[in-house]
């Protein structure tokens, strides 16, 4: 079979090729950029016990060394604690001050250029997948067998594939040459991220404050 043409190579597009890999699926991923991961820390990602289990299981291995497990999560407004919630193997929400039944497992947080690293490092050593660097998509053409694909760069190239996955994010070039709408609202929002070293009053745990005491009022 022609292979599958996954479009983006972001951490969805290289776990998307992996697991059609892990199922004897052939395919194509396009990479707009070098193949490389720019450092930014402060750029993170939460994956779920299941979902970095996942990850693990497609061949990005090592994801532990890169990453934290907090211990827990305090929501703060003023100096006053609003929510603590424990995380870990026996831990459960403890919003009204009293340990829940349910158990909810430490999520994994990690840099995203290092979950997809790891997932690079994956592909790269799977032979059912072939990457293509600097290929971006300008033309998209669908009939009855499937679809063909042409990208620009340093060598333009008309790919064939018996399907094709749009995994290239909010701004996709596939959604544009296929006039797929993205129904909804947008809402405008403005935040300022810094990764930093600190002492907190509770190790191990993460700090969100809702309304800093360093701030005056107005809205969350």
């Amino acid at each position: 079979m022609d292979p599958v043409i996954v479009v983006g190579a972001g951490p969805v597009g290289l776990t998307l090729s992996l697991a059609l890999a892990a199922r004897g699926v052939p395919s194509v991923l396009l990479d707009e950029g070098p193949g490389t991961e720019e450092v930014r820390l402060a750029r993170t990602v939460v994956l779920r016990e299941d979902t970095a289990d996942l990850v693990e299981r497609l061949g990005a291995t090592g994801l532990e060394k890169d990453g934290l497990r907090w211990s827990g999560w305090r929501s703060m407004r003023r100096k006053q604690l609003v929510r603590d919630v424990p995380l870990g193997a026996d831990a459960g929400d403890t919003g009204s001050g009293e340990p829940d039944a349910s158990p909810l497992p430490a999520p994994l947080h990690i840099p995203q250029h290092a979950l997809a690293s790891a997932l690079r490092a994956a592909v790269a050593a799977q032979p059912l997948v072939k990457t293509a660097q600097l290929s971006r998509v300008d033309t998209l053409e669908q009939d009855g067998d499937g679809v063909t694909v042409h990208t620009k760069g340093a060598d333009p190239t008309w790919w064939r594939g018996s399907y094709l996955v749009g995994c290239d994010g909010a701004r996709s070039t596939v959604r544009k040459l296929l006039d797929i709408r993205f129904p909804g609202r947008t809402a405008v929002e403005r935040h300022a991220v810094a990764a930093l070293r600190a002492e907190l009053p509770w190790p191990g745990q993460a700090v969100l404050h809702r309304q800093p005491p360093w701030r005056g009022g107005g809205a969350e």
